[in-house]
């Protein structure tokens, strides 16, 4: 019996194997759960598009300028993408009113972008006007404003002219001035604090000048003539004798502007003196404005009567006086003695119908004690 139990137990495990199998996790191929789906294949690439499309023409941004000046350049400045569409690009410009269209390519600058010149020869008072076009396959596209409505660029008086406009209307549009100036001084000299003979040091100095005013860079020019009588000691001992100096002459003289704050002032004379024939120089350099505040330097030499240097301080504070006051140093009229020195005080009254008064103070000493000094003017523009 035992032989068949063991058979029949043998069986039963044979036949319950898969489930057994199934119960312990491991399925059988007959069972097996079904695979997921496969995902789907990325679809190929599309190999006939089209590249992008390259510009057919350029891309320009440009802003105009607010203003020029006379006869100077104007550049025009602009970004410009895509340029090698468009080989040429061109600022078409005229003078305002005329008709005749000229032509102002632009350039690649060094520092990036580009510019086009619009020549000073060009730009009148009347101001200027373009447009910018560039020619691409052969036809031409307009950019920035155009033929039938340009940019007008409006022109603004140069420098020159402001200040020039600005001169004569402050001078009521007069250019021409005459004027006469008359000038004295006593030095003195030790031989006044001593006792025996008395030497005189003094001079007159009398000049009258035609000025014309062109209020530019050459902002005026003249002509005159003038006059010094003076009597200085032969020496510096008391037995001198005294001298007679005196010298008439001839003088031209100009202005130039080289600033608007900075005038230069040249001056020729040529004459006879009381000892033959006398010339002389003079130069003079103003900061600020000769008829405001402003500081003068200068000086002037004339053969056998000496050599003169200043300072000069001239303000404008109390309207319409026009004051100042000067540091001279001077060997006029031809001393011997040491160099004279001068304190000097003046003012200018301008009246009405262009007429004006000029008044000075001073004193002055040399070899002893201060003398005083004076002078008085006018002069007439027209």
């Amino acid at each position: 019996m035992r032989p068949l139990h063991t058979l029949l137990l043998v069986s039963c495990v044979v036949a319950a194997g898969p489930a057994i199998a199934r119960a312990d996790g491991a399925a059988s191929d007959g069972d097996a759960a079904p695979a997921p789906p496969a995902a789907a294949p990325a679809p190929a690439a599309d190999t006939d598009a089209a590249p992008p499309r390259a510009p057919d023409r350029a891309t320009l941004v440009h802003v105009p300028p607010g203003e020029a000046r006379a006869d100077h350049d104007v550049e025009l400045t602009a970004v410009i993408d895509a340029a090698w569409t468009e080989p040429t690009i061109v600022a078409h410009w005229r003078t305002r009113g005329d008709g005749a269209w000229h032509d102002a390519p632009f350039q690649r600058s060094s520092a990036g972008g580009w510019f086009a010149t619009i020549p000073g020869d060009g730009v009148a008072r009347a101001g200027v006007e373009y447009w910018i076009a560039g020619l691409a396959a052969g036809r031409e596209v307009v950019h920035f404003a155009s033929a039938a409505a340009p940019q007008p660029v409006p022109v603004v008086p140069a420098l020159l002219d402001e200040l020039a406009l600005a001169d004569r209307a402050r001078h009521h549009g007069r250019t021409e001035q005459v004027a006469v100036d008359v000038d004295a001084q006593d030095f003195g000299n030790r031989f006044d604090d001593e006792a025996g003979p008395r030497h005189r040091d003094r001079y007159v100095r009398a000049e009258a000048r035609w000025t014309h005013r062109f209020y530019r860079g050459i902002y005026a020019a003249g002509f005159g003539f003038g006059a010094i009588d003076g009597i200085t000691p032969s020496d510096a001992t008391a037995a001198a004798t005294e001298l007679d100096t005196r010298a008439r002459y001839g003088f031209g003289e100009v202005r130039t502007r080289l600033h608007p704050a900075i005038f230069v002032d040249l001056r020729g004379t040529l004459g006879v003196s009381h000892d033959g024939f006398v010339a002389g120089a003079g130069a003079a350099i103003t900061f600020g404005r000769p008829w405001a505040t402003c500081v003068t330097v200068g000086g002037e030499g004339l053969q056998d009567l000496g050599g003169s240097g200043y300072v000069r301080l001239q303000w404008d504070t109390a309207p319409p006086l026009l004051m100042g006051a000067s540091v001279i140093r001077t060997d006029l009229p031809g001393a011997v003695l040491a160099d004279g020195v001068q304190l000097r005080y003046d003012v200018a009254y301008p009246m009405t119908g262009g007429v004006t008064l000029r008044g000075s103070l001073s004193a002055g000493a040399r070899d002893g004690r201060a003398h005083v000094g004076g002078g008085l003017g006018a002069s007439y523009e027209f």
